[in-house]
């Protein structure tokens, strides 16, 4: 099955260039995609940096209970701790010497090993370059998705 990670938390400034959301979220619902556990959590967080921090469990929490929803999580063998976080470790140091900080590493992380071919973000030039997934912003593969865009 075909999977595309879409969007990723988004910065204050970046917010402006964001698609109709429900209409996104529609496609997006109805094409097989998830959100990587991490950057549910850095939205989580960007909301709590905020002020709101129940707000930001609310979100948390009805992302679990969506049914429509995929959330996306790196494989992970059940191992000793220092052999967990020694293969963790080595998966997002190895993001991270493709220039990536440690919130995109994990995103990415997450990205590569659950085999999807897009990655949908608002932060392109955080991946352009730095792994052979697709990445697109959300009007780009929502005019790619629906032919139209917004």
């Amino acid at each position: 099955m075909t999977q595309t990670s879409w969007p990723s938390a988004t910065s204050s400034s970046e917010t402006n260039a964001t698609p109709s959301q429900p209409v996104f979220l529609e496609q997006a619902e109805d094409s097989g995609c998830g959100v990587p556990i991490f950057s549910l959590l850095e939205l989580c967080g960007l909301i709590a940096t905020a002020s709101e921090s129940t707000e930001a469990i609310k979100v948390f929490e009805m992302y679990l209970a969506s049914a429509s929803t995929l959330l996306l999580y790196p494989h992970v063998e059940l191992l000793s701790a220092h052999q967990f976080w020694a293969r963790q470790n080595a998966a997002l140091l190895e993001r991270i010497q493709r220039g990536l900080r440690l919130g995109d590493a994990a995103i990415l992380w997450t990205v590569e090993a659950t085999g999807c071919d897009t990655l949908v973000t608002w932060n392109t030039r955080h991946y352009l370059g730095k792994t052979s997934v697709l990445v697109q912003t959300p009007e780009s593969w929502l005019t790619e998705a629906t032919g139209d865009g917004l």
